[in-house]
């Protein structure tokens, strides 16, 4: 079924990619709708009816697995190769194969269902652009706490927030009290740059995040498809191209350039305590390395190689996808030589846009659904409200 479509996808990629424009589909049915349960039916006796208690107890569990073999991060052995894949077939159709693009989809499909992360290359923003991104970020954050503060809106958001203004911590209910607050300081900006929510920081800066966050539309698109094609492959159904796309409405993404600062001084935090994040997927570029993730049952690092983009996977495909795509678990390491600086491109996480209702899981035939139906803001503002200590309207 997949090489059937391979060539009309790719073609509808790179059509929705280039020009900006969204296919808008009926919707599509899932579990509960289209495989002959009543949506009155939907529930059943195994189903997860508080993803936001779950998914806490479920990185739970798992990192206190993975700390069991070791707390510490190590590199992955010599004869396992982090993931990295050329997504360029799907950016560029007329210059590849069904074969290279079906290959990108297993790929993917590979590492969604596992560890739920990989990283890209091949996504068409060039060396240029992600230097005067963290020459820029680096500007920035070097200026002094009085000035940076006058670029915060007071919104997470929106703008500067300081060090420890957030807590992971305070949704897994982990860490000791020192680590109570995620010690990163960051600068949020949500698509368009334009838009009335955004705080105008300093030109250099604003220009290189605003070209880069509309450079990522592209990638995100593109990332969204193949994971589109991906599910359909697994579950053995037809889903539009664009359907992972389509189905978040007009939400918009949120793009946070985040600084870690170097161990000295603050031996008594971690960075970032482990966990997954709560959307669709999140794109990250790093200056450095110090991002840790669990795969195959414990801790490793991931090796950020120049140029290269990493994708995880958020609670919200884990639940669309009834459980085939794996919520990635992961942290920022606590020993660091140098500041790290990254930035995380929350996708379809920006300013909120229209009341979505969501969708239920997509299954394969006879398949039970696992959580309800569930949208992204909605999972969002259930987590949101903790990290930053304020209600989310």
């Amino acid at each position: 079924m997949l090489k059937n479509f391979l060539t009309l996808t790719a073609l509808l990629c790179a059509i929705a990619v280039v020009d900006g424009s969204e296919y808008v589909h009926h919707s599509i049915s899932s579990c509960s709708l289209q495989y002959g349960m009543p949506e009155s039916e939907e529930k059943n006796a195994t189903m997860i009816s508080e993803p936001h208690k779950y998914f806490p107890a479920q990185i739970k569990r798992i990192v206190d697995a993975a700390d069991a073999i070791s707390p510490d991060a190590i590199d992955l052995p010599d004869n396992h190769s982090y993931p990295v894949i050329d997504i360029s077939p799907w950016l560029n159709p007329s210059m590849s194969s069904d074969e290279d693009r079906e290959q990108v989809v297993q790929q993917v499909l590979n590492e969604a269902r596992s560890s739920g992360s990989f990283n890209i290359i091949g996504h068409g923003i060039d060396d240029a652009l992600f230097n005067s991104l963290y020459a820029s970020a680096r500007n920035f954050f070097s200026l002094s706490m009085e000035q940076k503060m006058g670029y915060s809106s007071g919104n997470n958001r929106a703008g500067y927030v300081a060090y420890r203004n957030e807590s992971v911590a305070s949704v897994h209910k982990s860490g000791s009290s020192k680590e109570q607050k995620d010690l990163r300081e960051l600068f949020s900006m949500s698509f368009p740059p334009n838009n009335d929510a955004n705080v105008l920081g300093p030109p250099e800066f604003h220009d290189a995040m605003s070209q880069y966050i509309k450079r990522l539309q592209v990638v995100e698109r593109a990332v969204k498809q193949i994971l589109t094609i991906a599910l359909s492959s697994a579950k053995d159904i037809d889903l539009p191209t664009t359907y992972l796309k389509d189905v978040e409405g007009n939400e918009t993404g949120l793009l946070r350039a985040s600084r870690y600062p170097s161990t000295p001084g603050f031996e008594d935090a971690t960075k970032l305590l482990p966990h997954s994040d709560f959307g669709t997927i999140t794109i990250i570029a790093s200056s450095e390395e110090g991002l840790e993730e669990i795969r195959e049952g414990r801790w490793y690092r991931v090796p950020m190689g120049i140029g290269e983009l990493h994708v995880n996977v958020g609670e919200t495909y884990t639940m669309w996808s009834n459980g085939l795509f794996k919520n990635n678990i992961h942290r920022v390491s606590k020993e660091a030589k140098k500041d790290r600086i990254s930035f995380p491109y929350f996708t379809a996480q920006g300013k909120p846009t229209s009341s979505n209702p969501g969708i239920s899981p997509i299954c394969s035939n006879g398949e039970e659904p696992v959580f309800p139906r569930v949208s992204l803001n909605g999972h969002v503002k259930h987590y949101f409200s903790a990290i930053t200590g304020k209600v989310e309207s």
